[in-house]
């Protein structure tokens, strides 16, 4: 069947999937066509986030179904710092 995945940038791709595929290759797919690596992406589909794997046909999807597509953008654990939960305040 065939599906659409709309970018942030408003454009769309067509992609042809089977109900038994897993969302994890719908985005397989979605890297084919721009490049973009299964990890970065997060499908989205009536509010929810798409599970990797989840398969097609579990989200019940009809032909002509449009996901959105949204990047994940990854924190390298060098930016990664911890806080004290005590403040301090330097006196006035």
């Amino acid at each position: 069947m065939l599906i659409k995945v709309r970018t942030l940038t408003g454009k769309e791709i067509e992609l042809d999937v089977e109900a038994d595929n897993k969302i994890e290759r719908v985005k397989e797919k979605v890297e084919e066509k721009e490049g973009i690596p299964p990890v970065q992406q997060r499908l989205i589909y009536g509010g929810k986030q798409m599970a990797d794997d989840k398969l097609v046909k579990d989200y019940e999807l009809e032909p002509g179904a449009t996901l959105h597509l949204v990047l994940a953008l990854r924190v390298a654990p060098s930016e990664i710092f911890s806080t004290s939960s005590r403040l301090e305040y330097p006196a006035l």
